[in-house]
């Protein structure tokens, strides 16, 4: 018996100082990074699908937008493709 009574690890029992006590610790710390990484790798390959196949709303506004200024004639040629070349590069 041990000191407290007990078996101990000698006869097939946990202690109090570690045993299988660390060890499921440490597998659910395993499952926590391992389910992180997953929905991390969902949430990066979800934004990327958006942003490639619907261009954003706000682009599209914009754009009408300038395409009724230069269709009213409040802007020139250089002014309309210096502005739509703008708004190509930030929303791609």
């Amino acid at each position: 018996m041990g000191p407290h009574g007990g078996h101990g690890v000698a006869a097939g029992g946990a202690t109090a100082t570690g045993g299988m006590g660390l060890w499921w610790l440490a597998v659910g710390l395993l499952l926590l990074v391992v389910l992180a990484g997953v929905g991390l790798a969902y949430v990066s390959r979800a934004r990327a699908g958006s942003t490639e196949t619907n261009p954003p709303k706000k682009a599209d506004s914009a754009m009408q937008d300038l395409r009724t200024q230069y269709a009213r004639g409040e802007i020139d040629d250089e002014e309309f493709t210096n502005r739509a070349a703008t708004l190509n590069l930030e929303w791609g």
